[in-house]
């Protein structure tokens, strides 16, 4: 039950020879996906925007992360699920594109509409506005991401736990 943080020989070996338990991916999963939002938020900052509303942003979106591969390891079955990562990383790519799809969608009315919908005469500070809609963006992206991962995980457990009860009872009646 060792991460192995730098060694990946070692890491290699277990992956060889499959004894990487379900609950140790779990882990993986969750250093991954704190690095990958660390990664990107890093990129941010030192790319010339730095504030304490980002740091918030980094902190929050990175607990819904968390929470999320937690909750997308519950709906894989947990400790007794089977290729947990396999099927994250699958699972990550449409519905990552489909939730790409949107952001930009949204995001560019959020950018064009916003403007005429926020103005110095309805708020104060219509900058600050926008940053908060970021911040709200930013977070509901991340726990759509997951949310639907784990419903599509959820959908391979009840499928795979259909199709083993329909080969016992094949089996039951065979001659």
């Amino acid at each position: 039950m060792t991460i192995h943080w730098w060694n990946t020989d070692k890491l290699v070996e277990r992956l060889v020879t499959d004894s990487l338990s379900e609950s140790e991916s779990l882990r993986y999963a969750m250093v991954a996906a704190a690095l990958y939002t660390q990664a990107m938020y890093w990129a941010t900052w030192f790319g010339g925007y730095q504030s304490w509303l980002l740091l918030y942003e980094f902190a929050a979106v990175t607990a819904v992360a968390l929470i999320g591969v937690s909750e997308c390891f519950k709906a894989n079955d947990g400790s007794l699920g089977s290729d947990f990562l396999k099927r994250l990383a699958v699972l990550g790519v449409p519905v990552g594109i489909k939730v790409m799809l949107a952001s930009i969608v949204l995001g560019q009315v959020l950018y064009f509409g916003f403007p005429y919908v926020v103005t110095p005469t309805t708020f104060r500070d219509p900058v600050f506005v926008y940053q908060l809609a970021s911040f709200v963006f930013g977070m509901a992206f991340m726990a759509a991401f997951y949310w639907r991962i784990a419903f599509h995980l959820r959908r391979i457990v009840r499928m795979k736990r259909s199709n083993l009860a329909f080969k016992r009872d094949a089996l039951k009646r065979a001659p």
